[in-house]
């Protein structure tokens, strides 16, 4: 991990990251492989992190990790980071269909430039606001179940209603960014460049050295505003399945 200036972390350490901000509620490992299961929202805690050596012939690997999410009432769905993706022919050759993919970035804390925090109230547990945002409350719990330190971030109005909200999930010195929503009627008045600077505040307060996040390739405009402020794009990662999925 890095503590400042142009590194960035590494895919493999990502991968570790992300599997640990989000690890599912029942995880069982094929040797390097992951496989997590929860209540079905989110891909990553509904996926394998399908990455080194799975201790079984690829074919039959494939054919466990199906028996273990067929028993568990869903299909199997591989999550194959782009830098280390051996796996993808095989799926695709076997039906499997990709989705779009997901950006990872990453940026040395002191690089962001968010401006001042402000308007924004930080908290360590799971405030009304992020439910109110994000919805569906499977999701919410799929997206805060880490033994992992959490901040959340939320704007309110002044009737009190959510505005904008965002978490942070914290792994040593490197934190998560998750969960920026922006109300709709709230759109366009930077109120995530708030909820964002007030995460990144308090991160750096508890030693946070590195940031890291996700966000749809196909999100042109959430994008280009991580660029702007400091974040670059290191690696992608794709979820593949047996048919369209509606997991992101």
């Amino acid at each position: 991990m890095s503590g400042g200036g142009a590194e960035v972390l590494t895919t493999a350490a990502l991968m570790r990251l992300a599997d640990r901000s989000m690890p599912g509620m029942e995880r069982v490992n094929f040797r390097d492989w992951i496989l997590r299961s929860a209540l079905g929202c989110t891909g990553r805690a509904n996926s394998t992190l399908a990455n080194g050596d799975p201790g079984l012939g690829i074919e039959e690997a494939i054919r466990a990790v199906e028996s273990w999410y067929r028993e568990r009432g869903r299909g199997a769905i591989f999550q194959i980071f782009e830098s280390a993706d051996d796996l993808g022919p095989v799926l695709s050759a076997q039906g499997y269909a990709a989705s779009e993919p997901t950006v990872v970035m990453c940026a040395p804390l002191e690089s962001v430039r968010t401006g001042e925090a402000k308007r924004a109230v930080v908290h360590c547990d799971i405030p009304p606001g992020l439910h109110s945002l994000v919805g569906e409350p499977d999701r919410v719990t799929e997206i805060t179940t880490t033994t992992l330190d959490k901040l959340v971030a939320v704007v309110s109005g002044d009737d009190g209603c959510a505005l904008g909200c965002g978490m942070a999930v914290i792994d040593g010195t490197a934190a998560g960014i998750f969960a920026m929503r922006t109300a709709t009627d709230a759109q366009g008045q930077g109120v995530g460049t708030i909820v964002l600077a007030a995460l990144v505040t308090t991160a750096h307060e508890q030693g946070v050295r590195d940031l890291w996040l996700q966000v749809e390739h196909s999100n042109i405009r959430a994008r280009e505003w991580y660029e702007r402020i400091g974040f670059l794009e290191v690696d992608a990662y794709r979820y593949w399945h047996p048919s369209v999925s509606s997991l992101r």
